[in-house]
């Protein structure tokens, strides 16, 4: 199992480079329509699964009505092993977030799920309402819906798609404790090369990943069965059916799970949103943030005028909070030696008896403390009645 840079997994950009994203501008209106279209489909479709009983005739209406709403074309490749029903647990790597659909059509599987649908479009949608609280729960609702029901069940241990083109996410390994042998199927996804939008991109939505799905023209679903795998060891029987799938769609095998996914997709937001952000090296950004940490600096030099200048402006460039600053100041975090000849304009003030003199900055310094006093003691009370403690 090679060790592979991460990002080189998924697609940061849903649309090609250079001239091949001209086809993708002019195809735009057309598109458009087609979503337009296909959201109405959709829309009936949902509504006919709400209002009628369920029955094989409806089934059978829902899934070509899903093929059309969601542009999606199902085969079975030429090389496929047979299908082997002695084992009901459907292993297959994950390109998609309707995979659950092209598998439903190809092998007559179930993925467990938590969306409550109507019946009849959870079954063609290739979707079963399980309760996912913890692994175990899942495996024993699995275990039960096996021994009930006549479909099998499939599941994607990846838990996550890739790209596609370099190598599958590392395979979690409780699916395989189910049953002893389980039945490998490796999935391909292509679409048309006129309109060459990725079938995934990175921190994409499910919602949408369903809207390129009707943008596009088609998506193809190429499966592929692979030979029956058998060991009781779980452990073992993860990697041997990962290392097969990888093999037959040409890819490798990593160290990297779905959880450093989620994480990679969480510092990939933060850097767009952090890029997003105005600059502040702008001319009109540093004039405007130069007059705000000013006014601040007065605000707190009215309330203690002793306290140097650039000792103020030093602490509010970490705090950017004026109370902050000032509670810096009084319980001794900030330190510095006082000015013997506060400002002018601050001795005039003084001198007339305004608002600054003497008394009243004690009043003000005094306020402060109480209320720090009184946020401390609510905060005390607060943790004190969330944990029960009713001896403190």
């Amino acid at each position: 199992m090679s060790q592979i840079d991460i990002q080189c997994l998924f697609n940061k950009n849903r649309f090609p480079s250079g001239w091949r994203f001209l086809p993708v501008v002019l195809y735009s209106p057309l598109g458009f329509i087609l979503v337009s279209l296909r959201l109405l489909v959709v829309l009936l479709l949902w509504l006919l699964a709400s209002l009628l009983p369920d029955c094989n005739f409806l089934r059978t209406f829902l899934s070509y009505g899903i093929r059309i709403a969601f542009g999606i074309i199902v085969k079975i490749d030429a090389e496929s092993e047979p299908r082997d029903k002695q084992s009901r647990i459907i292993i297959a790597n994950n390109v998609s977030v309707l995979d659950h659909f092209a598998l439903r059509c190809a092998t007559e599987t179930l993925i467990p799920s938590v969306w409550e649908l109507p019946t009849a479009l959870s079954n063609v949608l290739g979707l079963q309402k399980m309760n996912m609280t913890n692994k175990e729960t899942l495996i024993a609702n699995i275990k039960q819906f096996l021994s009930t029901s006549m479909y099998s069940i499939a599941i994607q241990p990846e838990f996550g798609t890739t790209n596609s083109q370099v190598a599958l996410l590392k395979f979690n390994s409780w699916p395989f404790s189910i049953e002893t042998s389980v039945q490998p199927v490796a999935i391909k996804a292509l679409r048309s090369e006129v309109v060459p939008v990725h079938v995934t991109s990175l921190a994409s939505t499910w919602w949408t990943e369903v809207f390129w799905f009707m943008f596009v023209p088609y998506t193809i679903f190429i499966l592929k069965y692979l030979k029956i795998r058998r060991n009781p060891d779980h452990e073992i029987l993860v990697r041997e059916v990962e290392k097969d799938i990888a093999d037959t769609l040409g890819l490798q095998t990593c160290s990297h799970t779905v959880s450093d996914k989620t994480e990679y997709e969480k510092r990939y937001r933060t850097r767009i949103l952090s890029n997003a952000r105005p600059n502040r090296n702008t001319p009109n950004s540093q004039v405007i943030h130069s007059i705000e940490i000013q006014r601040m600096v007065h605000q707190v030099r009215d309330v203690l005028p002793l306290v140097p200048h650039n000792v103020i402006l030093r602490d509010l460039m970490k705090t950017r909070n004026v109370d902050v600053t000032i509670a810096n100041i009084l319980d001794g975090i900030v330190t510095y030696t006082p000015e013997p000849n506060p400002p002018a304009q601050s001795s005039v003030i003084l001198s007339s008896g305004s608002q600054n003199s003497a008394k009243e900055r004690m009043f003000v310094i005094t306020s402060f403390q109480e209320k720090k006093t009184k946020m401390i003691q609510e905060a005390r009370e607060r943790y004190i009645k969330k944990h029960g403690l009713t001896n403190c």
